[in-house]
């Protein structure tokens, strides 16, 4: 997800729990409302729609609070991995990760123009790695893309000893092989 869709669904929630506060504390004090929420009165003054009223908001509430934290815990790793040794500790940025991953896909030799690599949390402590890679248009892509897939998974968990849960290769763009025309 995006930072500006990160955003707007940020905002959303709030206005949505706001609202969801707000319309639970008109259940408690019907008399608080009448003229802004006249519609409503009916609705609380009546006990089984109140029923229904009530189990709505919470239904809401539940959502709003799952897709807050559901936007504060994905997203991309910013926290950095840690290691533990003997001696101390190692913090393994994760800027360095991608940069390992970066480096194992274009020094794999497939035919890839550039890339971008992410990298984000997994399971027991374990990172998921996506890379958005631009290839040569000479450039098988179903087994280059599994040898790059093997190959940073590979580099990474043996450079770090994070665990690699998957490798995902998004190819965006396929460019053509310019030819160098050199000087006389």
């Amino acid at each position: 997800m995006n930072g500006f869709m990160r955003v707007l669904m940020f905002i959303y929630s709030v206005i949505i729990s706001l609202l969801s506060i707000i319309l639970l504390y008109a259940l408690i004090d019907d008399g608080i409302f009448a003229d802004l929420l006249s519609p409503l009165a009916s609705i609380v003054n009546d006990p089984t729609s109140k029923i229904i009223y009530l189990a709505i908001l919470l239904v809401v509430i539940v959502s709003c609070v799952t897709s807050i934290s559901t936007l504060i815990t994905s997203g991309r790793l910013y926290k950095t991995k840690l290691r533990r040794t003997d001696i101390g500790s190692v913090d393994i940025g994760a800027d360095a990760i991608e940069s390992i991953a970066l480096n194992s896909a274009k020094s794999a030799q497939v035919g890839i123009k550039s890339a971008k690599a992410r990298v984000t949390s997994a399971k027991n402590g374990a990172i998921k790695v996506n890379i958005n890679a631009v290839l040569y248009s000479n450039t098988e892509i179903p087994t280059s893309m599994s040898k790059v897939q093997e190959r940073v998974k590979k580099d990474i968990e043996r450079y770090t000893g994070i665990i690699v849960e998957n490798v995902f290769i998004k190819v965006s763009r396929v460019e053509p092989v310019v030819a160098k025309v050199e000087g006389r």
